[in-house]
C-alpha cells in the first residue's frame, strides 16, 4: 500500500472513510452510510468491500469499526475495551470476570477472551482478532460500575470492590486463588480495598453462598472483626450450609460452622 493509505480504494470507498473522518467517527453504521449514497444497496456493498480490504472491523450486523486511513493493514488492532463498549451500545453493561480481574491487578495473566457482563444477551464473537463474550446477568447483580476513558471512548467496568465479589464468585483456576487475593488485597496492612463498600456489595448479592465463601477467605486473612460481624449477620438460614469450592461434585470435607461452609477442596 502507498503512504497516503488510499491507493486500493475505489472512489466511493474513499469519500465514506474521508467523511467519516472528518466528522471524527470511531463507529459507522449502516445508517450512516446510507445518508453518503443515493442507493441502500450501494452502501452495503461499499461497506461490504471495506470490510473485505481491512479498512472496516464489523462490530455486528450494521456497525463497523473505522481502521486509520494511515494504518496498513493487518498491523493495527482496536483497544478491546473501546469495541466493548460499541459493541454493547445503549444496552447496561460492564467489562467483568477475567478481563476486570486483570484491570484490578487481581491476576497478571492476559485474558484470551474480553468478558462483559451485560442485561441484553448471551453471546460469543471475534472482532478483529479478539475474542469477546457477553454474559446475561440478573438485573440484581448489576451495580457497583464505574466509568473510565479510553482514547476518548467511555467505557463500564466494575469497581474494584465490586470485582473483588464476581472474583469470589468466579475465582480464576483453583479456589485457592481467592484465599491468595484476600491476603493481598484484604488483609489488615492492606489499603487496596474499600472493606466497608466491600462488605455492602457481599450482602447486596443476591447469593448467600458468595457471602459465606469471602467471609471464610476474609478471616483467614485477619479482615477485622467488625466486617466480618457484618457479614455474619447476612448469612440466610442456620441450617443451610455452602461447598467451598462450587466446581467440585463432592459436598464432603471439614465444616466451619461460624461461615457455614463445608471445606470440599
Amino acid at each position: 500500500m502507498n503512504s497516503d493509505g488510499y491507493s486500493n480504494l475505489s472512489k466511493d470507498e474513499v469519500f465514506l472513510i474521508s467523511k467519516a473522518e472528518f466528522d471524527r467517527l470511531q463507529l459507522i453504521t449502516g445508517a450512516y452510510a446510507r445518508t453518503l449514497y443515493n442507493s441502500n444497496r450501494k452502501a452495503a456493498d461499499v461497506l461490504s468491500r471495506l470490510t473485505n480490504k481491512g479498512r472496516l472491523i464489523q462490530i455486528q450486523r450494521g456497525k463497523y469499526l473505522l481502521v486509520p486511513i494511515k494504518a496498513p493493514n493487518q498491523q493495527w488492532s482496536p483497544n478491546e475495551y473501546e469495541v466493548a463498549a460499541l459493541w454493547m451500545g445503549e444496552a447496561p453493561y460492564y467489562v467483568a470476570y477475567f478481563t476486570a480481574f486483570n484491570y484490578w491487578g487481581f491476576t497478571e495473566q492476559i485474558p484470551q477472551t474480553v468478558y462483559i457482563a451485560n442485561l441484553k444477551m448471551n453471546e460469543k464473537k471475534t472482532i478483529g482478532k479478539i475474542k469477546y463474550e457477553a454474559v446475561k446477568i440478573d438485573r440484581k447483580k448489576y451495580y457497583g460500575i464505574k466509568t473510565i476513558v479510553v482514547n476518548g471512548t467511555k467505557v463500564c467496568i466494575s469497581d474494584k470492590e465490586r470485582t473483588l465479589v464476581d472474583f469470589v464468585c468466579k475465582p480464576l483456576g483453583s479456589i485457592n486463588n481467592i484465599e491468595t487475593v484476600m491476603k493481598n488485597f484484604v488483609s489488615p496492612n492492606n489499603k487496596g480495598i474499600d472493606l466497608d463498600k466491600f462488605v455492602r456489595y457481599l450482602i447486596k448479592y443476591p447469593v448467600i453462598s458468595v457471602r459465606k465463601r469471602a467471609g471464610f477467605f476474609m478471616e483467614k486473612a485477619g479482615c477485622a472483626q467488625a466486617w466480618l460481624d457484618k457479614l455474619k449477620n447476612n448469612l440466610g438460614p442456620q441450617n443451610s450450609y455452602a461447598a467451598l469450592d462450587p466446581d467440585k461434585p463432592t459436598r464432603k470435607g471439614p465444616v466451619d460452622r461460624t461461615w457455614r461452609i463445608i471445606d470440599n477442596r
